[in-house]
């Protein structure tokens, strides 16, 4: 399931500092098979679903990628990768969905062309079928992977957790852990016998008609709550997250090139925006995604810059939380929220033995 770049800005890169990880010991790969099923679903081919209830925070997915790709790989290079695993996950890569259309890029049959060392025949487009095949499933189910530091990007391929379909109200979160090189799923919320695990595949920060424009990457069309049935207040509220999301990166963006310049009524300033922000994802009971641990850790650094120790550390709790929810205590996200709340619960204490 690709994650294409959203129009609006993701501010994580704003927030999250260098944080010294420690490499956990390899934690395997595992799927909670007590917890969940696979099923046909009327619409979406195979979907996981909950066989017992689920509690909130759970990590039912850890899984280790069968391909793993960098971002720029072509139709070449993903076909001569899926041939070269062992029969087992050669066979669970064919078995994926493969929804998307073929790329317009045909320069790479070519180069495939003068690489095989044959003329055109119904053995050479046989072949061809079988790269596009190959890379339609790579387009359909690849999962953005980025390192530790943040600095480069590759692409992965995860047969378990990509069985999980869409939603732009999911109950489930996933995000590719570099620190155990695993990609991991947990529950957002209690999630009860007989429901569906939903993920979401982009950022639904956003109003339905930019949702539906994201998504025809998949070639369906979402039939979620959200989605079939949009409300004009809610719809409202998302394009102002939207747009708060850019106006805190803008703002940012400003502070970095003029920060001795930089007044405690911008920083209070900045500060507001975060918090209506947070107020209208915490409306939206938008937790689909860490984005709400982001903007707390901004909130954070704000906070703590302008005197309101006392604000920044219930916000600084909240983002441990919600790292810990979404993404696991072996997450680098996980350790930067308690190494925040450490700072912040420090300042508050040296402010009251100063008093």
């Amino acid at each position: 399931m690709t994650v294409p770049d959203p129009p609006i800005v993701d501010i994580s890169t704003l927030t999250l500092t260098d944080v010294a990880v420690k490499l956990s010991t390899d934690p395997g790969s595992y799927t909670r098979r007590d917890l969940y099923e696979e099923r046909q679903t009327p619409e979406a081919g195979i979907g996981a679903f909950a066989i017992t209830n689920i509690p909130s925070g759970t990590r039912i997915f850890c899984e280790e990628s069968v391909v793993m790709l960098p971002d720029e790989a072509d139709q070449v290079e993903v076909y001569n990768a899926v041939k070269s695993l062992g029969e087992e996950k050669q066979g669970m890569y064919w078995a994926l969905a493969a929804s998307t259309k073929a790329s317009r890029d045909i320069g790479w049959i070519d180069r495939l062309r003068n690489a095989s060392h044959e003329d055109i025949s119904s053995t050479f487009n046989d072949l061809v079928s079988s790269h596009e095949h190959a890379w339609s499933i790579y387009e359909t189910n690849r999962f953005t992977c980025k390192s530790l530091d943040g600095s480069s990007r590759s692409l992965g391929i995860f047969p378990e957790s990509a069985r999980l379909n869409h939603s732009c109200s999911p109950n489930v979160f996933h995000r590719y852990n570099p620190v155990i090189n695993r990609l991991t799923v947990h529950a957002l919320r209690d999630i009860e016998k007989g429901e569906e695990l939903l993920t979401s595949y982009i950022d639904i920060c956003h109003p339905t008609v930019v949702r539906r424009q994201i998504l025809k990457h998949w070639g369906f069309r979402c039939r979620c709550s959200a989605c079939d049935n949009p409300d004009d207040d809610e719809d409202y509220r998302r394009k102002q997250i939207e747009d708060l999301f850019t106006k805190i990166s803008k703002r940012e963006s400003k502070r970095v090139k003029n920060e001795s310049k930089w007044t405690d009524k911008e920083y209070k300033g900045s500060l507001g925006v975060v918090a209506k922000c947070i107020k209208l994802l915490e409306k939206e009971g938008m937790e689909e995604t860490d984005t709400l641990g982001v903007l707390y850790t901004e909130g954070v650094r704000l906070a703590v810059k302008i005197g309101e120790e006392e604000k920044a550390v219930e916000w600084a709790e909240k983002a441990v939380e919600i790292e810990k929810k979404c993404l696991g205590e072996d997450s680098r996200e996980f350790v930067a929220a308690k190494e925040l709340l450490e700072m912040a619960r420090g300042v508050q204490s040296a402010k009251a033995e100063r008093s």
